[in-house]
């Protein structure tokens, strides 16, 4: 069979209610787009194969695993599967906007030095309601075409559905390093060491939060802080091949460390694991005293020290005092 133009791979567990949704969103792309699905099932219990069984569509190739593998294997084994001149990754829990194709592919023929095109998303909840229309932070609603690599280090700013890139890009980064809890952001990284990127200010996808989500889930068990700061210390320790990236990496250094420590505290606090928020807050605060001049860090350190109980009290006492002015 001659090659598609695109290849999407669809890493699936035990996500069987949520794939419908995925699957329609990308043979409902707009245009008479050439392309193949890779859905690699790894081993799910639930209705997923069931679900992929009424999909009756020659551009659709299903991968079963009858032992579970973990994700790492799975997206390897999609991706390496791909025979698309682009390939874009999307979980069952995503789903894309109609014109994720039509848009992404005519900045690829625009420019086509880039190695990664993406866009903004929308987040939605577990029946796919959207809850928040726009989550682009740093673009400030405008395209941007250019590197990333700095800014990335700092915070994955890619929404993973929305992004799309070549298959050349996707192969230099293959395969995923055993033991990463995650691999978006591993990709966005690797990507942005070689080739600059183009970002579309529009809604290309819809991001899925509900309770059973993967990052969910590396939070409450520490496997993405791990994840985090073993991929920095990675990054950290090999030179750029662009003298440009090295120097400003080595620039941003503290700033980077700083900007996951905080993330990580935030995230912690906010799923009530105080002893290891107070521990992130503090490397936060190391790399970057700065950061101790912020209140809201302030509070939440304290509140980790104090306890939660005293910090609610505190914060409804608080609300008291600016109520009555």
């Amino acid at each position: 069979m001659s090659a598609p133009l695109v290849s999407f791979v669809v890493p699936c567990y035990n996500y069987g209610r949520f794939l419908p949704d995925c699957l329609n969103s990308i043979f409902g792309q707009e245009g008479e787009q050439n392309f193949e699905v890779i859905a690699v099932d790894d081993g799910s219990t639930d209705d997923t194969q069931e679900v992929l069984r009424s999909f009756v569509d020659p551009r659709l190739e299903t991968v079963t695993h009858l032992r579970n593998r973990g994700h790492i294997a799975t997206v390897n084994e999609g991706l390496s599967r791909a025979r698309g001149t682009f390939v874009a990754r999307i979980d069952p829990d995503d789903r894309y906007r109609p014109d994720f194709l039509s848009r992404t592919l005519e900045k690829f023929h625009q420019f086509p030095e880039v190695g990664l095109v993406y866009g903004d998303a929308a987040v939605m909840d577990d029946s796919g309601n959207i809850n928040i229309e726009r989550s682009d932070r740093v673009h400030g609603g405008a395209d941007y075409k250019g590197n990333e690599f700095v800014r990335l280090l700092e915070s994955n700013i890619i929404c993973a559905p929305t992004a799309i890139a070549r298959r050349e890009v996707w192969q230099i980064a293959l395969p995923i390093p055993a033991g990463l809890a995650f691999n978006d952001w591993y990709f966005n990284l690797m990507f942005a060491r070689q080739f600059d990127f183009y970002y579309i200010n529009r809604v290309l996808a819809d991001y899925r939060v509900h309770a059973a989500n993967h990052h969910s889930k590396i939070v409450m068990d520490g496997t993405e802080e791990a994840s985090i700061f073993c991929l920095l210390d990675r990054i950290f320790s090999e030179r750029e091949n662009r003298g440009d990236l090295q120097l400003a990496k080595e620039r941003a250094h503290h700033r980077v460390y700083a900007a996951q420590y905080l993330t990580s505290a935030d995230k912690y606090f906010g799923a009530f694991m105080n002893r290891d928020a107070r521990r992130c807050y503090l490397q936060a605060v190391r790399n970057r005293p700065s950061y101790l001049l912020r209140f809201e860090i302030q509070r939440r350190l304290l509140a980790t020290i104090v306890g939660r109980d005293g910090y609610e009290a505190g914060k409804k006492v608080l609300k008291t005092i600016v109520a009555r002015g």
